[in-house]
């Protein structure tokens, strides 16, 4: 069987960034809005999973992420669907999960006519995002690109991608994004301010050592757990961290 043509809508080359990233699984409820959306994701290889509720598929793409460390992705259609996704995208930047949320979006001239459900997605969302994008047909693949950078910087947290219906289906062509180089591992601090954190911890008659969410996103158990030993301190962590 000939392999399909590579399509080159605006939703497709949205998805295909995803696979690039190693998106496989996007979580949501179906909805008028965003068909050509969801058909794009599967043409790229990522499996939309639907759920009975929003919240549900928000969690449900962080506990993805938390397993496999590949970016977590949340489809909604309008109104409605994203009102449901509030709770589970604050919960996101609270614990630090870089989802991509993704949400349907109805032509801003079919507006002027067509008010039903119909709200400003990103106003009702700005408290818990760090950043909204609209799609265009011009840079599909250059607005993905932004988000994806935008959700995984030092302290993630989710990000908003809207999705016009005309401009998913529109044709586009790839642009050449600007890959960032991979985010520097934190380095200890230097100088002065690193002389006196020893200071204290040589005067120290009980050292007790806090392990945060940090500790888990840099990987640094066995070197925690080096250092607890040497310095015969006592863990705790707090509840993200275990």
């Amino acid at each position: 069987m000939p392999a399909s043509p590579i399509r080159n809508r605006a939703a497709d080359l949205l998805a295909r960034r995803l696979a690039e990233a190693g998106c496989r699984f996007a979580f949501g409820i179906p909805g008028g809005e965003i068909l050509t959306l969801i058909d794009a994701l599967a043409a790229a290889g990522i499996t939309f999973v639907t759920t009975k509720h929003e919240t549900a598929a928000g969690f449900m793409a962080e506990a993805v992420w938390q397993r496999t460390g590949t970016p977590p992705v949340l489809v909604a259609t309008v109104g409605p669907g994203i009102s449901n996704a509030v709770n589970v995208v604050a919960n996101a930047r609270l614990d630090r999960v870089p989802l991509i949320v993704l949400v349907g979006a109805v032509d801003a001239d079919e507006q002027l006519a067509y008010n039903h459900q119909i709200i400003d997605h990103k106003k009702l969302l700005e408290p818990a995002i760090k950043g909204a994008f609209t799609l265009t047909a011009t840079a599909a693949d250059l607005v993905t690109e932004r988000a994806l950078a935008l959700a995984g910087d030092p302290r993630p947290g989710p990000v908003l991608i809207e999705v016009p219906i005309s401009v998913a289906d529109a044709p586009a062509a790839a642009t050449t994004p600007i890959r960032r180089a991979p985010t520097a591992p934190v380095a200890p601090a230097a100088g002065p301010v690193l002389d006196e954190a020893r200071t204290w911890l040589a005067e120290a008659r009980r050292p007790l050592v806090i392990a945060g969410f940090d500790a888990v996103q840099h990987d640094a158990g066995a070197a925690l757990a080096r250092f607890a030993l040497t310095q015969r301190a006592p863990v705790i962590q707090t509840y993200k961290a275990k």
